[in-house]
């Protein structure tokens, strides 16, 4: 059987567009001789529509257009995913469509819900009771939507769909094809993967749809972080060529997904220009390259803010950085507006020896003036603190942690040197005195990070342990950490996540990102 596999970047909520999208898809299979044609979970709504699923409306909607979608398929089936209210007893099932002869014939509801990392299914959908094999064209198709439905597939099963969308993490396409290829080989049935492709805020999806054989080994894969067509022939997997693929570069696929993120943040939203403060650190260098590519350099401006304590080479650092990606910049110093600010607090502060009130407030300066030009031109300001300064609450809010979209707010510190060391691949963007000199916010003379941090690459290790492995203080601690620097570590996480439930929403590359993926309560005792 010829099947055709769309790889479509899909929007949330617009489901006319996404019916349009569908609709094309099948009209371009049929016209390339496929019989059927494969769209994954959550296609005609994108993923994942959160509390619009409690929406009666919008569900209705889906469902309307999901006939629609059904009419096209003469001569041609299609298999497309989307919620389904059993309008008798009122339940709401995530489900795949199965139709062809112009009608919905049937279908699959899924069986077990998700309820981890960003996932809530049990929120809006009842799990589907059963799931028994779609036929077609003589074949029993088994559809699936993560591997531990893997239970329920027959021997009688000649082909295997898996339609769960999965976001991107570094680990995320590897882990699905490890899991897949085995559930392919233990079965002796070959399987399809589908994903979606691209990025709805926080959420990334990176493509990578793929066909295995019979024997578990990987013959086709459609591109990664783009939309892809594929017309695969299920009588010629098994002889079908072994793909020859590389190791994944993490680096690489971060950059991938970063750049799809902020793309497709602004398109969907509606906005093509973007704003953001230039200080000569290498955490807004990295942003500024990674927002030039993604939009072009006609559409990022950067501001200069320098104060009393901003180095000479750091004015230069970003101002070169602007030249060499060709971005506007304009520079607004902030000496006189911080002095008219302490003058003003004066009779407050009095005499009071000099803390992190004033450094505060000059990253509240800073704040205040990209916000003023984002709402007078319409520009989207990116904010780009990353993931070891939030996780430590080393930022200040409604200063530098201000902005409509966190780049780095999932890449620890040590990877956005290696991410800046890539972006200069080709030659030197981000100038190499900004990725060499020690990281200072520069909010009081000489100051440097590691004043009060540890080094990033001992602060990074606990961190990753700590966030994406859930180990405890003591197995740290067990791994060669010096005690007082992970207690030290582990108490800045605890006790700053009241400003990240305040941060704008994160660009997710990690197992376990800041945002809905990791839910803690503030008032916690830990």
């Amino acid at each position: 059987m010829k099947i055709a596999i769309p790889q479509i970047n899909y929007h949330i909520g617009d489901i006319s567009k996404n019916k349009d999208l569908i609709i094309a898809a099948i009209k371009k299979a049929k016209a390339m001789k496929a019989e059927l044609v494969l769209f994954p979970e959550h296609a005609i709504c994108g993923a994942y529509p959160q509390d619009l699923f409690e929406k009666e409306y919008f569900v209705n909607e889906c469902r309307v257009s999901i006939e629609k979608i059904a009419e096209q398929c003469h001569n041609i089936a299609a298999l497309v995913g989307g919620p389904n209210l059993d309008l008798e007893d009122g339940i709401l099932m995530n489900a795949m469509f199965f139709m062809y002869d112009g009608e919905v014939r049937g279908g699959v509801n899924k069986t077990i819900l998700s309820d981890y990392d960003v996932f809530d299914e049990s929120r809006y959908f009842i799990p589907g009771e059963s799931n028994t094999p779609l036929r077609y064209k003589n074949q029993n198709i088994r559809v699936i939507f993560d591997e531990y439905e893997s239970n329920m597939i027959e021997k009688t099963d000649t082909i295997i769909v898996h339609v769960g969308s999965t976001p991107f993490t570094t680990e995320s396409f590897a882990y699905r094809k490890e899991s897949l290829s085995y559930i392919a080989r233990k079965q002796k049935c070959p399987l399809i993967s589908l994903n979606h492709v691209g990025a709805n805020a926080s959420l990334i999806f990176d493509g990578n749809s793929f066909v295995v054989n019979s024997k578990g080994i990987s013959t086709y894969k459609l591109a990664a972080f783009k939309e892809d067509f594929m017309i695969i022939d299920t009588e010629r997997l098994l002889n079908a060529p072994a793909l020859k693929e590389k190791g994944p570069d993490t680096i690489a696929l971060i950059h991938d997904a970063l750049i799809l993120g902020i793309k497709d943040f602004f398109h969907k939203n509606g906005f093509s220009k973007a704003v953001l403060g230039l200080s000569g650190g290498i955490d807004s260098a990295l942003v500024a390259a990674l927002a030039t590519e993604a939009l072009g350099k006609e559409n990022v401006l950067g501001i200069l803010m320098p104060s009393r304590f901003s180095t000479d080479h750091s004015v230069t650092d970003a101002v070169d950085l602007a030249k060499n990606l060709g971005i506007s910049h304009e520079t607004l110093p902030i000496k006189e507006i911080y002095d008219n600010f302490i003058a003003t607090l004066h009779p407050v502060f009095k005499d009071a020896p000099f803390n992190v009130a004033e450094e505060n407030l000059q990253a509240r300066i800073r704040g205040s003036l990209v916000m003023a030009i984002s709402n007078k031109f319409g520009h989207i300001l990116l904010n780009t603190s990353n993931k070891s300064e939030a996780a430590v609450g080393y930022g200040t809010l409604y200063g530098d942690l201000c902005g409509s979209l966190s780049v780095l707010g999932d890449v620890y510190k040590t990877d956005v040197y290696k991410l800046s060391r890539y972006v200069n691949r080709n030659g030197e963007l981000i100038p190499e005195n900004t990725i060499t000199k020690a990281p200072s916010a520069e909010l009081r003379p000489g100051q440097k990070d590691q004043d009060s941090l540890p080094d990033y690459d001992t602060l990074d290790a606990i961190l990753k342990l700590y966030l994406e492995e859930n180990s405890s203080k003591q197995e740290i601690i067990a791994k060669g950490f010096a005690p007082e620097i992970v207690e030290k570590t582990i108490t800045l996480v605890n006790r700053n996540d009241y400003k990240r439930a305040q941060c704008p929403p994160i660009l997710k590359v990690s197992k376990k990102a800041f945002g809905s993926g990791r839910r803690m309560p503030l008032v916690a005792k830990l």
